[in-house]
């Protein structure tokens, strides 16, 4: 089935994130970035909470930005400053002498409160990262437990807070846990973080779910790393075991980026090629993660709850496809034809970028594609629904459904298809050869905790 309209839910869903490191501080800017967020808190009993979490303050200035324009709208247009709470918080490493020490005192009680892989014993020879280098997996997880079970408690204090914001609100809610897969941060604290948010009585209407951002072709040796193998393998574990045992009871979305740096990518050759890297992964980042938090606010986040529902509390795929870039490979003024062949062209390449192995079926397939009013989004429609239903749906045209949304650039077309029920061996990047990273076993030891 195919619905031009998007859906409407008479109740509100009110959705909060917690961003940890660099690629969760993205999410976060993307959620304070939309006006839909606003527009949610209009309404009578809702709510929303912000927290970013982070090793050193290179990446938190945007974010704490784009919170702070965020509360001068809600003032602008009369809403309660109480309505939203937003805080970040930068974590220190702790110099070579004391952390040792800090790893025997805090083991204990981590032990105690559930956790599982702390650094112990430490590796010979080890090395701290210096502020702005690479955190490994099981630093940064060593860090958390710091923070949250150490000394006054700062993540502990922080995660309090946030639940209390949400328990404020009258509605259903969503918890976003957003982090990259490939880095060190957001993948050695994200289970634990949840962990201990879901200790905190959030109640029967609060769904925590992980939002777990693959890397992609042009991220250099984070591409297919170890640390995103390991962070793979245990959303598989917390995802295929018991609910109430599981870090995201609510769900998981995995998010693919390749389509998106592919679209970027293609035919950008010209400026320095360090800066035009650099450039280009903040654009698909950020594109990325505002096409992903546009979608989970819209429709008083209606969308969001209905997959949620139908994932039945298991990994999804979100793939940001997508299918036209402003002044990449086609022109405004050029004939009609050529602008059809490209994006026909784009839908096409799917398959080759939707980070799927060859095989994989599910039960319920989502399209939601977004175009100017000038694009055939009738023919992209077809195209794309013929290609998603014969590559990944079981059988039923009942279980496709796929959504139409106007976008502000004339220029950009892209489609979020939504696949739930993925496991590891679903995934390409699950497996894959990874960029050449840390050669010496200590340096891999502290990827693999």
């Amino acid at each position: 089935m195919s619905t031009a309209d998007t859906t409407k839910n008479s109740e509100p869903q009110c959705v909060h994130v917690i961003g940890l490191g660099r690629t969760g501080a993205v999410y976060v800017e993307a959620l304070f970035r939309t006006g839909e967020a606003e527009d949610n808190l209009t309404q009578d009993g809702t709510t929303l909470a912000g927290l970013l979490i982070d090793i050193g303050d290179d990446d938190i200035q945007v974010a704490n930005d784009y919170a702070r324009s965020f509360d001068a709208r809600l003032k602008s247009r009369g809403i309660p400053a109480e309505k939203c709470h937003y805080e970040s918080l930068v974590l220190d490493i702790p110099d070579q002498a004391t952390f040792g020490p800090k790893i025997n005192a805090v083991l204990p009680l981590y032990t105690t409160a559930g956790g599982e892989g702390l650094l112990s014993p430490l590796p010979k020879a080890l090395q701290l990262p210096k502020p702005g280098e690479h955190t490994p997996r099981a630093i940064a997880k060593a860090i958390a437990a710091f923070g949250l079970y150490l000394d006054d408690k700062p993540i502990a204090g922080a995660l309090q807070r946030f639940a209390d914001q949400v328990k404020r609100a009258r509605h259903p809610s969503t918890v976003l846990i957003a982090f990259g897969l490939a880095g060190g941060t957001g993948s050695g604290m994200a289970f634990d973080i949840a962990r201990e948010l879901g200790k905190l009585g959030l109640g029967e209407t609060v769904r925590l779910v992980g939002l777990a951002q693959l890397s992609h072709s042009g991220d250099g040796v984070y591409q297919n790393s170890l640390a995103q193998t390991m962070a793979i393998e245990d959303i598989d574990r917390t995802m295929s075991g018991a609910a109430e045992k599981s870090a995201f009871p609510g769900g998981c979305f995995i998010v693919s980026t390749e389509h998106s740096w592919q679209r970027l990518t293609a035919y950008t050759k010209t400026g320095q090629k360090e800066i035009r890297q650099h450039f280009k992964q903040l654009v698909t980042n950020r594109f990325v993660a505002d096409s992903v938090m546009r979608w989970a606010v819209s429709d008083n986040g209606a969308h969001l709850a209905r997959v949620l529902a139908k994932a039945g509390g298991k990994t999804i795929m979100f793939n940001v496809a997508k299918f036209s870039h402003p002044g990449v490979q086609v022109l405004p003024g050029q004939a009609r034809s050529t602008w059809d062949a490209m994006l026909q062209q784009w839908i096409s390449f799917v398959p080759n970028y939707a980070g799927l192995a060859d095989g994989y079926k599910t039960d319920y397939v989502e399209a939601h594609i977004y175009t100017s009013r000038n694009m055939r989004n009738g023919m992209m429609m077809d195209e794309l629904g013929k290609l998603l239903k014969g590559l990944y749906l079981k059988a039923g045209d009942d279980n496709y459904h796929a959504f139409t949304r106007e976008f502000f650039d004339e220029l950009t077309s892209y489609a979020n298809i939504i696949l739930p029920s993925v496991k590891k061996s679903d995934l390409t990047a699950y497996g894959a050869d990874p960029v050449p990273g840390p050669a010496d076993a200590n340096a891999k030891a502290l990827e693999q905790a």
